[in-house]
C-alpha cells in the first residue's frame, strides 16, 4: 500500500495527480486518476447540493450549513441593511485517534 508524503503547501489539482501518480510508481496513469477525482468531486457537489453531509473517514465531514439572514447596519448608506441567507459548506477536521499506548498510560 503506497504511503502518500506531500510537502505541505498549497496544491493544485495537477499538482495532486501528479503525486498520486508518483506514489503509485505510476501504475495508474494521470488520465485515469483526473477522472476518478473528477468523478468523485461531482459526487460529493451533487451529495452536497441534496443537502446530505459527505463523510470522508480519517480525514473529516463536509456539510452544508444554512446561515439565516442577518440585519446589519451599513455605515455607508448610514441604514441597516438584510443580508440574504445563504448556504456555507462547512470542513470539520476528523479527531485524530490515540495511539494504543498513549491510551493505556490513560488507564493505567
Amino acid at each position: 500500500m503506497p504511503i502518500f508524503v506531500f510537502q505541505w503547501f498549497d496544491m493544485n489539482k495537477t499538482q495532486l495527480i501528479r503525486a498520486i501518480s508518483q506514489d503509485t510508481n505510476r501504475t495508474i496513469s494521470q488520465e485515469k486518476i483526473t477522472v476518478v477525482l473528477d468523478t468523485a468531486v461531482q459526487v460529493m457537489k451533487h451529495a452536497l447540493d441534496s443537502g446530505d453531509s459527505v463523510k470522508w473517514s480519517g480525514f473529516g465531514t463536509l456539510t452544508v450549513k444554512n446561515i439565516p439572514p442577518k440585519r446589519l447596519y451599513s455605515p455607508v448608506k448610514k441604514e441597516y441593511v438584510l443580508i440574504e441567507s445563504v448556504r456555507k459548506i462547512v470542513f470539520v477536521e476528523h479527531r485524530k485517534q490515540k495511539s494504543y499506548s498513549e491510551s493505556m498510560s490513560i488507564l493505567g
